[in-house]
């Protein structure tokens, strides 16, 4: 694969991910009220950690036991168990407006952290790409939010600070292993997400007695079906796409095509008849043109 097509492969495969994320947040927020974060975590890893397997071993699983593949666990521990969990946390403490905005504080960590470590760095077309789609999606997301909002607290932003810094550690981990190491995106999601979701299932069996059992009882009791939808657009598919992504270009532009998630909500939120404000839209042209810089 040439330079120029590997570039444009990681570019659509963020992209796609992206996408899939903002699908799977409508559907996950229709099953959230019955589980709990830390619940609605293990339940999208244990369900979507075989179905990568399955995969890995028709495509033909390149995995062996290196130091790439326990950095790969540790990266999906950082970024899954312990940047899931700061991002829930400052959910309920900040509110969807402010966590949100805490977030876009990981595309510039993971350039910064690959040039950096990996000395890695951007060219000055791509950094003002990605300048020019962040600013586009902040004007988004930093729109007036809703009433009732919770009110700004330390501990929330420190937690939003955290989930921000674990993806980029997470990404940057995993992008030095697929540059050094001949791995397949799927087996690196894999590893990733198995990781990740194996200590999830220690903490939660840890922390709350008969949580299983409750799991159980609370999915049976739902439509399962916005929730399997999640699960495969947002974790199974979307965390393939991702590692695609940072195969084949810098993790920052990697974060950075990730963090327009929210500007796909807007074509959802128009097929549902809902309104949709001259800022958003503004904002997502603005964020169309950074992309399309960045595909120069």
């Amino acid at each position: 694969m040439s330079e120029f097509t590997a570039e444009i492969t990681g570019q659509l495969a963020a992209l796609l991910a992206a996408s899939f994320w903002a699908v799977a947040t409508i559907l996950y927020h229709r099953a959230g009220s019955h589980f709990s974060p830390l619940q609605m975590n293990l339940v999208k890893g244990v369900i979507a950690t075989p179905l990568l397997l399955v995969i890995s071993l028709f495509l033909g699983s390149s995995l062996t036991i290196t130091y790439g593949l326990w950095l790969l666990a540790l990266s999906g521990i950082i970024g899954i168990t312990i940047g899931d969990s700061c991002h829930f946390a400052a959910l309920r403490r900040l509110g969807p407006w402010h966590a949100m905005l805490l977030e876009y504080l990981a595309p510039p960590l993971a350039a910064f952290m690959a040039w950096l470590f990996l000395a890695d760095s951007l060219s000055a077309i791509e950094i003002t790409g990605a300048v020019v789609t962040l600013s586009g999606v902040l004007w988004v997301v930093s729109e007036k939010a809703p009433d009732k909002q919770p009110v700004l607290s330390l501990s929330g932003v420190l937690f939003g600070c955290g989930a921000a810094l674990c993806q980029a550690t997470g990404l940057v981990m995993a992008f030095s292993v697929l540059q050094s190491e001949q791995m397949n995106a799927i087996d690196a999601a894999f590893v990733r997400l198995a990781a990740g979701s194996v200590l999830l299932v220690a903490i939660v069996g840890v922390s709350q007695r008969g949580a299983y059992f409750a799991i159980i009882k609370q999915f049976r009791a739902i439509n399962p079906l916005p929730l399997l939808g999640a699960i495969i657009f947002g974790t199974f598919l979307a965390i393939w796409l991702q590692q695609v992504s940072i195969a084949n270009i810098n993790p920052g532009l990697t974060q950075t095509l990730l963090s327009t998630a929210p500007l796909f909500l807007i074509p959802i939120s128009f097929l549902k008849k809902q309104r949709i404000t001259v800022r958003s839209v503004a904002g997502a042209l603005v964020s169309l043109g950074g992309i399309g810089i960045l595909f120069l």
